[in-house]
């Protein structure tokens, strides 16, 4: 020890290699530290020490964690990589020992010792002998096993080697863990070493026989028309040979699972017969993966899972009030389903009551309080049973929304979940043009999944979730399917017991769904999915309720949603109706709470930054919408006394509720041509040519000449052209305007019409009343002209808006006129022009 002789050397870090003494082998450097240290050392010509790190993962290794023992070496070849990367050739040269490890200042350096090789001829020689051919055997057959070790070097370079030599040049071959090849590194003397390289050989040997045993038993697996699963097969007893045998175990608890999943006969046998095959087919393969994604699936199904319902329908409707004002129609009908549910129910639990009930007669019959005391136990034992079976399923019609956008049916489906205690899952249908969609793709497709349905259910985890089906009339068909005909079987409560997903390919009862759909247009609905439903038609909201709807509940949420719940902001009841009257032209309160949080933007940053704007006020008034709103959107012009012939007030239905349509008519020289603008459609250029044939049938009557029209045109025009019109509800508004402009007669201003023509004169019933009657109502037309047939729907017409107005039930054109115009027209006398009085 006297003699050892401490060196400073740079060293790098290595991983997952160990470099002997007379070894080479390339490598990448490309850690900074070591970039560094390999660069100086080339420069100077130094020698590098390499030693092997314990763990490859680490980045910056410290003294423990780098082995002890490693190999000096001298760098013979260099090549500069991208990104300072190095691909670098090293020789060893000799055993080194790590003492202390430096610095990174000049690059990585180290304090270590060279260890002197021995000599092997200090042995005596009986040993040396012995101990070199058994090393030469071994060495000979880890060649034979090795064929691309014996290419790099033979059995006769080893024999002109000293011992010690050799073993080192037999170890830098040998493919084992870096820790094992560490073990005959770290041996100084000859004999460690060479028991340690014998263990090697011993671990190569084992290795060789693994791999030939494995081999062999894959071999008699396989048979011809299993070539192609070979690499499985190779899994299967590799697993084996590890003791993983238990794979019957994981199929038992599928098999288990599948019993106690709660499934119906068809889909339980299905479910068994996949597990058949499953377990028969090799664990990587593909068909394996589609057979367990197909059982998970069914597992996952809610078979006999219930949400536990709550048919309270005093809690119900408080519930339906508390998140909607006005609805009164909507919420009738959800309160009549839920009554139903609870007497089936009620009846349920008084059958299972009476199944329960033991009669007892003669000496041992119980007392009058025993008997008490049992039916009270006995009613509690029947209300428990029913709470974990199925609810009653009701066979009867889907109820379907329809209405403008905004007037709250998607929230109303929400509030019916709530109230029902069910799980809310939503299935927006617009733009669907495929049905598979719906009822998903069968199980040859790859990739394929069950339809939207069924995955909804088990989003839902439980049977009878509320299930809407949002946008119901925006569905589209191409040559993909037609997916309305595809929810006919969901929507059918005769059909939906056994609902038949593609992916499936078993039933599912879908009778305990609660199904709502919402839809825009009733028309775009296809007519067999229509009778499939019970429409619950969803007007506009008047003024006054939008108003009470802003002050109990988008006020409140937009607040929360501004984080302006603690600053005392509130809405005067002039505000609200501002907003609704010059900013908003809706028959919901989408745009309503638009404007709302507009306003609310504001003012948080009025709170924020008085000096940028106007000074916080919480309170906001009608007088300050200009302000923080802007210019009004839209100006509603009021009846005034200048009135002028050809302009008629008509009522027109609309996507989003009623609106005012004024109908222009002029006369000019001409042809006897009639020409039409403002992009009517087909049925409202017919509803205008009935009307003229009404006139020119009448002509007489009205005071015109019976050929006014050869050397006159008309032209009838709907104002803002840009917006498609059709319809025959202009029909008699069409003719009051051209009756007036061929008279001169002015039209009252304040009276607004709807109503479809016939040539003979008479005035046939409309849709859309509700909505046209609340856009008269909210553009003060105080006089409506309605058709008599259309009576029986004044009852739905809110009574703040029909005692506002004045309606008059017309049932012929005659009656129309003296109401419409500011007189009626004389007769023809003789010396007339036949163009007005």
């Amino acid at each position: 020890m006297n003699n050892v002789k401490i060196i400073t050397y740079p060293i790098l870090p290595i991983r997952e290699m160990v470099l002997f003494p007379g070894g080479r082998v390339p490598f990448v450097v490309g850690r900074r530290a070591s970039a560094l240290t390999l660069e100086r050392s080339v420069k100077a010509g130094d020698q590098i020490v390499l030693l092997t790190q314990k763990d490859p993962k680490v980045n910056e290794p410290t003294q423990e964690q780098l082995y002890q023992v490693g190999c000096l070496a001298y760098v013979e070849s260099l090549i500069e990589l991208p990104n300072r990367y190095f691909k670098i050739g090293v020789r060893g040269a000799a055993r080194i020992r790590l003492i202390r490890l430096l610095g990174e200042e000049e690059g990585l350096r180290a304090e270590a010792e060279i260890l002197d090789e021995p000599d092997c001829e200090a042995w005596d020689y009986d040993s040396r002998f012995e101990a070199q051919n058994n090393f030469y055997q071994a060495a000979a057959e880890f060649f034979g096993r090795n064929p691309d070790a014996a290419r790099m070097l033979s059995i006769d370079q080893i024999k002109d080697l000293p011992l010690n030599q050799a073993i080192d040049a037999v170890a830098g071959l040998i493919n084992v863990d870096v820790h094992e090849k560490q073990r005959v590194l770290e041996q100084v003397d000859v004999q460690p070493r060479l028991d340690a390289m014998m263990s090697l050989f011993q671990m190569d040997s084992d290795r060789f026989n693994v791999d030939r045993d494995l081999e062999l038993k894959t071999r008699q697996r396989l048979d011809e028309g299993h070539k192609n699963f070979v690499l499985n097969e190779k899994m299967r007893v590799i697993q084996e040979e590890l003791g993983k045998k238990d794979e019957k175990g994981e199929f038992r608890i599928l098999r288990q699972r599948i019993l106690d999943a709660g499934m119906n006969e068809e889909a339980q046998t299905k479910a068994l017969e996949e597990l058949d095959r499953l377990e028969m087919m090799p664990p990587q393969s593909a068909e394996a993966t589609v057979s367990r994604t197909y059982i998970d699936w069914l597992l996952a199904l809610p078979w006999d899972k219930f949400a536990d319902e709550r048919l309270d329908l005093d809690e119900a409707e408080k519930v339906l009030n508390e998140d909607h004002a006005g609805l009164d129609k909507v919420k009738a009908r959800i309160l009549e389903y839920l009554a139903v549910m609870r007497r089936l129910r009620d009846t349920q639990a008084t059958a299972l009551k009476s199944e329960s009930a033991e009669p007892t007669v003669g000496v041992n019959a119980p007392s009058k309080e025993e008997k008490e005391k049992k039916a009270d136990s006995d009613t509690e034992a029947a209300t428990n049973k029913t709470e974990n079976i199925a609810p009653p399923a009701l066979r009867g019609p889907i109820l379907c929304l329809v209405g403008p956008p905004g007037v709250g049916k998607t929230s109303l489906a929400r509030s019916i979940a709530r109230a029902m205690n069910r799980p809310f899952v939503r299935f927006s249908l617009g733009g669907i043009r495929d049905e598979a969609e719906i009822r998903g793709h069968r199980r040859t497709y790859i990739g394929s999944l069950p339809g939207r349905i069924i995955s909804l259910i088990k989003k839902a985890g439980v049977k009878n979730p509320l299930m809407l089906l949002d946008e119901l009339d925006k569905m589209a068909s191409d040559w993909r399917g037609d997916p309305a005909s595809a929810l006919l079987e969901v929507l059918d409560p005769e059909q939906n017991g056994s609902f038949q997903d593609h992916y499936l390919d078993v039933g599912f009862d879908l009778g305990q769904v609660l199904f709502l759909c919402t839809a825009n247009v009733r028309h775009n609905i296809p007519e067999a999915l229509e009778d499939r439903l019970e429409i619950i038609e969803l007007s506009g909201y008047t003024p006054q309720e939008k108003n009470a709807i802003a002050q109990g509940h988008l006020v409140p949420k937009s607040l929360e949603r501004h984080g302006l719940n603690g600053m005392n902001i509130c809405f005067e009841s002039g505000a609200i109706g501002r907003i609704i009257q010059s900013y908003t032209k809706e028959a919901g309160v989408r745009q309503l709470e638009r404007e709302i949080a507009a306003v609310l933007r504001k003012l948080a940053r009025h709170s924020l930054q008085p000096e940028k704007g106007e000074v916080f006020d919480p309170v906001v008034t009608a007088d300050r919408m200009a302000r923080l709103l802007g210019p009004e959107k839209y100006l509603e012009t009021p009846p005034g006394d200048d009135v002028i012939p050809g302009i008629v007030n008509g009522l027109a239905w609309t996507a989003s509720g009623g609106d005012l349509l004024t109908i222009e008519a002029t006369v000019l020289p001409g042809k006897g041509n009639l020409k039409l603008t403002g992009k009517l459609g087909e049925v409202m250029q017919e509803s205008a040519q009935i009307a003229l044939s009404y006139v020119r049938a009448r002509a007489e009557k009205f005071g015109l000449s019976p050929d006014f029209l050869e050397k006159k045109d008309i032209h009838l025009h709907v104002p803002e052209g840009a917006i498609p019109k059709d319809g025959p509800s202009a029909g008699i508004t069409m003719a009051a305007a051209l009756l007036s402009a061929l008279t001169g007669i002015p039209a009252k201003s304040e009276v607004a019409m709807t109503g479809e023509l016939t040539l003979r004169g008479m005035v046939l019933p409309i849709g859309g009343l509700k909505e046209k009657l609340l856009a008269a109502h909210r553009m003060d037309r105080k006089v409506i002209l309605i058709p008599r047939e259309n009576v029986r729907h004044l009852e739905d017409i809110p009574d703040e808006v029909r005692n506002s107005l004045t309606i008059h039930l017309v049932g012929q054109m005659d009656e129309v006129i003296p109401l419409a115009l500011t007189r009626y027209p004389e007769p023809l006398a003789e010396n007339n022009d036949g163009i007005g009085q």
